[in-house]
């Protein structure tokens, strides 16, 4: 997959970066939207893109930012932009287009939009959106504001209808909710993926090593939002390959006295391996216990071996098996 960037130039006009790549100019189906998960819903949009693009013969492309839109937190995000890029990847697209949601791009009208992104710089002879997407200046647009543009210049518009589980619409905000209350095996099902955080590991204090429990300590990056403290089975990403552990996110408040910054900490079952300097991805598909102060730390020690017994027999029953592509 391409990921084009965008700088403007002089007259206003957005120019992408690789600005050479010959695919610049070949005409495109476009799906347009933030796509903060790449969740079900998102996935069926793709797909009736990549349809769509095959019917039309067009390169298929993805339309995101690269920061939040307005309204959304930046630490209140499922996936980062590079995660998400790579989930995109996954998918088989051809092309991703990223702007920055900057001044200029948030002041544009829905004409603006249509012209300059769609028509100049996308070269888009296809949209396909969500029933309910909104764009420009104070949310103008809307898929009738496409499909009357469409009509005007020979462009395909498709509104795709949303994902439902259990009759309830699939949505990022859903998602959001699952994730700050732990509940991260059915955000895997709303996402086809689990809930992950990607990071270089860090040469924490090495608590975890005295007690018997070496761990691999990845920073949370600022854009995501943080998941409900506690201890997880997990699945971490090296070099392509996924490896059985189990995760504690949270302050470690038994042992913890000065950092005030949330730690993902993880230890690989039956793994020897050296990890500081590595980037990794932890995948959390389980909420086992909330994370708790203990009295000693000879009674947190105890705790983690209990909490290891309940995580390799999650790991050992669990069936479905961990969708991890676009984490490699």
């Amino acid at each position: 997959m391409i990921i084009w960037n965008c700088i403007m130039n002089r007259e206003g006009k957005l120019i992408s970066t690789p600005s050479s790549a010959t695919e610049i100019t070949a005409p495109r189906a476009v799906a347009l939207g933030f796509f903060d998960g790449v969740h079900l819903g998102h996935q069926r949009i793709f797909r009736t893109m990549q349809d769509v693009g095959k019917e039309l013969g067009l390169r298929t492309a993805v339309q995101t930012f690269e920061n939040p839109p307005a309204g959304k937190s930046q630490n209140h995000l499922i996936t980062t932009y590079p995660e998400r890029c790579r989930l995109v990847a996954s998918m088989g697209i051809d092309d991703l287009f990223a702007l920055p949601f900057n001044e200029y791009v948030k002041s544009m009208s829905p004409e603006q939009f249509m012209e300059v992104c769609l028509r100049d710089w996308m070269h888009t002879k296809a949209v396909i959106v969500g029933r309910d997407y909104h764009f420009g200046l104070g949310r103008a647009g809307d898929v009738k504001t496409l499909q009357a543009w469409g009509n005007k210049y020979g462009i395909t518009v498709v509104s795709v209808d949303p994902v439902n589980y259990e009759d309830r619409r699939v949505s990022s905000s859903w998602v959001r909710e699952l994730i700050a209350e732990g509940d991260v095996e059915l955000a895997e099902k709303l996402l086809d993926h689990p809930v992950a955080c990607s990071g270089i590991v860090e040469k924490g204090q090495q608590l975890g090593r005295t007690l018997g429990f070496p761990t691999a300590n990845i920073r949370i990056p600022k854009q995501k939002m943080i998941p409900r403290f506690g201890v997880y089975a997990s699945a971490y990403i090296l070099d392509g390959k996924m490896y059985p552990s189990i995760t504690n996110i949270g302050m470690r408040p038994t042992v913890n006295k000065k950092d005030d910054v949330p730690l993902t900490e993880t230890m690989l079952f039956d793994q020897h391996v050296q990890l500081y300097g590595t980037k990794g991805t932890v995948m959390l598909l389980k909420f086992i216990r909330p994370e708790v102060p203990f009295p000693s730390v000879e009674d947190l020690k105890k705790q983690m071996q209990q909490d290891q017994i309940a995580v390799r027999e999650y790991h050992r029953s669990r069936q479905m098996p961990v969708r991890f592509e676009g984490y490699v």
